[in-house]
């Protein structure tokens, strides 16, 4: 067994909280959690965007089900004829855009959780309530929060390049 070293025993059980940030440091993590703000609300947006497009598409499709179908005759043909699609597959690919727009919009809402919990950490020393030293930190809870958006904007980015070679492979 070999000796421990009292000096890198305390530098290992210091917590994040503790770890000292200057004047510029301190405002390059001001900036930065501003820009993964921003980034948040703009993919809260369009999560929400592509989510409320979803269900006004699957109204829609349930109430073009439910009208009479108009009878084709020789004079008026069709403007436009896609091809047949069946409900199941309307309902499958409605669900997998609606499961992305959620994946998205659940990646905005951390990406904005971690930005305030930065700014929380470099304007105020402990989180309100707690005393200090005990619970979690606001830069341990931003960190966190950053690692789960992160993972979930590398799902959307594996999503979105298979179907850019999917769609490769057709043309």
């Amino acid at each position: 067994m070999t000796a421990k070293d009292p000096q890198s025993e305390a530098a290992n059980s210091r917590t994040l909280a503790e770890l000292p940030f200057d004047a510029r440091e301190e405002r390059a993590i001001d900036t930065t959690a501003r820009w993964m703000g921003t980034l948040g609300r703009f993919q809260i947006l369009s999560g929400g965007l592509l989510l409320l497009l979803c269900v006004s598409v699957g109204v829609a499709w349930t109430f073009s089900a439910v009208t009479a179908a108009e009878v084709e005759t020789d004079t008026t043909p069709p403007l436009v004829r896609l091809g047949e699609v069946s409900n199941l597959q309307m309902a499958i690919a409605m669900s997998l855009v609606a499961l992305f727009a959620i994946i998205i919009l659940r990646g905005g809402v951390l990406f904005n959780d971690a930005a305030d919990d930065l700014e929380h950490h470099i304007h105020t020393s402990e989180p309100a309530g707690q005393p200090p030293g005990q619970g979690a930190t606001y830069l341990e809870d931003a960190i966190s929060s950053l690692g789960r958006a992160l993972w979930l904007d590398t799902i959307i980015a594996f999503v979105l390049a298979c179907v850019l070679v999917w769609l490769g492979t057709l043309a």
